[in-house]
């Protein structure tokens, strides 16, 4: 599929970001997949598309309802080798790296809460006729596992995430002081975080 024929089967919407930089054909496959999938069955729950950014080794598709949103995330990057994907849900500003980094939790931390014997992680990326599989597959297990985010019940999706974020040390930075010695400090903006979403 080429990046014409993508965007004549999906139109941007009003309030829709969209970006392409150079997007290879394994992208805009995956994302054409990702809107004909995954797109009908968030607007059921009143999800609409807000970004899609299509790039050569990268696809983001963000999608929001009121202060929730939905993310689906792929990477053919060579240093993410293994190649994988993401279903991330996540609440407030979708656009904000902090915000979104420590206030959002993938699909396979909810499917670990819910069946803790599972072998939970991320999707492996697609390529070719396992394309559609894999999309369709990733779509019966958002409605599954994520089923009361959709709904708007974020009993789960809190209790999910503080324990994320009670595991998890903040940003280091390391630096060097004015004798060649190493020393690290936590950033300050992800103390804040940590302490605002464990």
């Amino acid at each position: 599929m080429k990046l014409l024929d993508f965007f004549k089967q999906h139109t941007k919407l009003k309030t829709e970001i969209v970006k392409t930089t150079k997007p290879s054909p394994e992208h805009i496959l995956f994302a054409n997949t990702v809107l004909e999938v995954i797109n009908p069955t968030l607007e059921k729950f009143g999800f609409s598309r807000h970004r899609t950014e299509i790039e050569k080794n990268n696809t983001t598709i963000v999608f929001r309802k009121d202060n929730q949103y939905i993310k689906v995330n792929g990477s053919t990057y060579p240093t993410d080798y293994p190649y994988s994907y993401n279903i991330i849900l996540g609440e407030g500003d979708s656009e904000d790296f902090f915000e979104c980094d420590w206030n959002s939790i993938s699909l396979w931390l909810l499917k670990m809460k819910i069946e803790s014997n599972t072998d939970a992680k991320e999707f492996e990326f697609p390529f070719g006729d396992k394309v559609n599989f894999s999309i369709n597959h990733a779509n019966k297990e958002l409605l599954k596992y994520g089923e009361t985010f959709l709904h708007g019940d974020l009993t789960l999706f809190y209790k999910t995430r503080s324990e994320l974020n009670k595991n998890r040390e903040p940003y280091k930075i390391y630096s060097t002081d004015k004798d060649g010695n190493y020393t690290t400090t936590y950033e300050p903006k992800s103390i804040e975080q940590k302490k605002k979403y464990s």
